[in-house]
C-alpha cells in the first residue's frame, strides 16, 4: 500500500490477506486507514466461498462479482451471478455464496470495517470455533441446509427483506 497524504494506493495483489480454507479474501481498504469503510478482494477457487447460510444483526453487505460466476443464497435458492452483478444485503438476511463453477472466481465485499474484523478472526480460529466467532461479531448461523427457505422460518431466523441481485446495466 502506498499511502500519498490521507489517500491509499493499494496495488494488485497488496492487503492483508487471510487464509479461510474455502478461498483467499484479502483486506484492502479497513481500520488504521478508514474506519468508515471495509473492502475485501475475494479469490474462490471451484467449490470455495462461504456456503454456511448466516446474518448479521446490523451489518449490511454489498457484493461485486469481478471475474467468473458466483451463486449467492438470497431468500432461501442459489442466485448465479456472473461478472459485473451487484449483491446487496441488508442486516438481517440469511445469505452465503459459493463457485459451483469449475474456474475460479473473485468479488468484492463491501461492508463496515466491523465486518474485516469478523473476517480476519475467522482466519485466526479453527472452523468449529466459526459459530462463536459469528456470535462475538453480532452475526448468526442459521439452521437447516443451504437451499431451504430460511427467511422468517427456524429459531432467531430473521425476517423482513430479501437480499437483492443487480447483474450489470441494471438500473432500479
Amino acid at each position: 500500500m502506498t499511502s500519498i497524504g490521507t489517500c491509499a494506493l493499494v496495488a494488485p495483489g497488496e492487503g492483508t490477506a487471510i487464509e479461510l480454507g474455502l478461498g483467499r479474501p484479502t483486506i484492502k481498504v479497513g481500520p488504521p486507514v478508514c474506519t468508515q469503510i471495509g473492502i475485501v478482494e475475494s479469490e474462490l477457487p471451484p467449490g470455495g466461498g462461504f456456503r454456511i447460510p448466516h446474518w448479521h444483526d446490523d451489518l449490511y453487505e454489498v457484493f461485486y462479482v469481478l471475474e467468473g460466476e458466483i451463486e449467492y443464497l438470497l431468500d432461501g435458492q442459489w442466485c448465479p451471478a456472473p461478472a459485473g452483478t451487484t449483491v446487496f444485503i441488508p442486516a438481517g438476511i440469511v445469505h452465503a455464496f459459493r463457485n459451483a463453477t469449475e474456474h475460479p472466481a473473485r468479488h468484492l465485499v463491501i461492508g463496515p470495517p466491523c465486518a474485516l474484523g469478523l473476517i480476519a478472526e475467522l482466519g485466526e480460529q479453527p472452523r468449529d470455533r466459526w459459530a462463536e466467532v459469528h456470535e462475538r461479531h453480532r452475526s448468526h448461523f442459521a439452521a437447516g441446509e443451504p437451499g431451504e427457505r430460511h427467511a422468517g422460518s427456524g429459531a432467531g431466523a430473521p425476517s423482513g427483506h430479501t437480499g437483492q441481485l443487480a447483474p450489470s446495466g441494471h438500473t432500479g
